[in-house]
C-alpha cells in the first residue's frame, strides 16, 4: 500500500468514528430559563440624625471690680467627651475649644453632662479680641468615626467695652 492510500484510508476511518461518535452522542435537553416568578419588597428608611446637644447654663464670672473673668457653658449629650466639640465664632473668626478644657461627668439617665469654663485669658488666646464683642459659644454632637456632625445649641457672649457688663445669653 502506498503512502498516500493509507493517509486516505486513515482519514475515512477517522471521519467514520466522527460520525458514529455524533450519531450516539444523547441529545440537548431543552430547559425552561423563564424566571417568572415576581417579587415584591416594601420598607420604609429613616435617615440618621445626629442628636443636638442642650444647653442647660451659661453663666458669666466678674471680678470684684465688675470686670469679665470666664465663662462657663453646660450642656447635655447622648455622647461622651470624644463625640461633643465647643466652638467659638466671633465675626469671621472660629475657634475650637481644645477638648482638655470640657470636663464630663455621666452619664446619668442617658445623658453625659459636659461643662467648659473658658476664662479671658483662655478665649483671648482662641479668638484675639474679647473687649467689645460678641462671641457665639456652640456645641455640638459628633457622631464619632464619621464626619456627621449636629445642629449646634448656641449661646451668645456679650462683653462691653473695658470688659465690664458681661453676659451670657
Amino acid at each position: 500500500m502506498s503512502v498516500r492510500r493509507r493517509h486516505r484510508m486513515l482519514a475515512g476511518v477517522a471521519g467514520v468514528a466522527l460520525l458514529v461518535g455524533v450519531g450516539i452522542a444523547p441529545v440537548a435537553q431543552v430547559t425552561d430559563a423563564a424566571f417568572t416568578d415576581s417579587e415584591y419588597g416594601r420598607a420604609t428608611i429613616t435617615a440618621f440624625r445626629v442628636p443636638a446637644p442642650t444647653v442647660i447654663a451659661c453663666a458669666v464670672t466678674n471680678n470684684g471690680l465688675g470686670i469679665f473673668q470666664s465663662v462657663r457653658i453646660d450642656w447635655t449629650s447622648p455622647y461622651p467627651a470624644t463625640g461633643v466639640r465647643l466652638t467659638l465664632t466671633q465675626g469671621a473668626t472660629t475657634a475650637t475649644v481644645p477638648a482638655a478644657n470640657i470636663s464630663t461627668s455621666g452619664p446619668a439617665g442617658g445623658l453625659y453632662t459636659h461643662t467648659a469654663v473658658l476664662t479671658q485669658a483662655l478665649l483671648t488666646s482662641l479668638i484675639s479680641n474679647l473687649l467689645g464683642s460678641t462671641t457665639t459659644l456652640t456645641a455640638t454632637n459628633l457622631l464619632v468615626g464619621t464626619t456627621w456632625v449636629s445642629a449646634g445649641a448656641s449661646r451668645q457672649l456679650s462683653i462691653a467695652l473695658l470688659g465690664l457688663n458681661a453676659s451670657c445669653t
